[in-house]
């Protein structure tokens, strides 16, 4: 039976869809609307300010969605996977996706990022300094490859990672240069990805930020660009209502169960 709404309803609803478009509405947002309208006709004007400019190219809009909806933390497998249909339904390749996800799976780096110096502090503190510790031949040359490949970027921390466990950060840096070695995204696209997934409200991290962020306009990505992606990654925040509300619904059907059964 197709539900019954208010003039106040129908016209939130039909402006979140002329907003978001009809792919966006589900029954989730049904259950939503009959509750709260108002954050309904809030939010399709909040989430579809980069739409409406698009300053930044679709693509690239969609798959920052892609991104954030997969990053460890949110995984939001409902809205990831209608950004994904959404995305290919628009020409966006599979490829183009695959990268995205390997770029958002990056984020775990952010264990060792905020980690390793803590540990060193607090070994410092002990007696043992990490300064002091030389890198061997192995170490060395490995050293020596990242920074040659990674156009002479070096930091403390990965001196740091590479003294401490040179397998991992030999198998790491492996694993962080497959979507750049062989994925179809601009190097660009990729730093304004990077940008989204450690602006993520789940992430945070505001070194790898601000790495990211001047990568991005080295590359060419300009200053409005870089602020339409915390502008859509903001919009990851809707998530606390659209997950929260249908679970709302269904503890109130729960209490009222109750209440008839006593």
């Amino acid at each position: 039976m197709e539900r019954q709404w208010s003039p106040r309803q129908e016209e939130v609803k039909q402006k979140f869809i002329d907003a978001r478009g009809k792919w966006k509405w589900s029954a989730m947002w049904d259950t939503i609307l009959e509750l709260d309208p108002d954050i309904i006709d809030a939010y399709a004007d909040y989430s579809s300010v980069a739409d409406k400019r698009e300053i930044l190219e679709l693509k690239m809009r969609k798959l920052i969605c892609v991104a954030i909806d997969s990053v460890t933390g949110c995984l939001n497998a409902n809205g990831l996977k209608n950004h994904m249909k959404h995305s290919l339904q628009l020409g966006i390749t599979v490829a183009e996706i695959l990268e995205t996800l390997e770029i958002t799976s990056m984020v775990g780096t952010c264990c060792y990022s905020l980690g390793v110096p803590l540990l060193v502090d607090s070994m410092q503190a002990r007696g043992v300094s990490v300064a002091a510790i030389e890198l061997n031949e192995k170490q060395k040359a490995l050293k020596k490859e990242y920074i040659e490949t990674h156009n002479g970027y070096w930091t403390d921390e990965k001196e740091n990672i590479l003294k401490l466990d040179p397998e991992y950060f030999e198998t790491f840096s492996r694993f962080e240069d497959v979507p750049c070695k062989s994925g179809p995204l601009s190097e660009k696209e990729r730093e304004l990805l990077y940008v989204a997934v450690h602006a993520a409200p789940v992430t945070l991290h505001r070194d790898a930020l601000k790495y990211h962020i001047d990568r991005a306009l080295d590359s060419g990505a300009a200053m409005q660009e870089i602020v339409e992606v915390f502008e859509i990654v903001s919009t990851l925040g809707i998530h606390a209502i659209t997950m929260g509300v249908p679970i709302l619904k269904e503890a109130i059907s729960e209490v009222e169960a109750e209440k008839v059964a006593k």
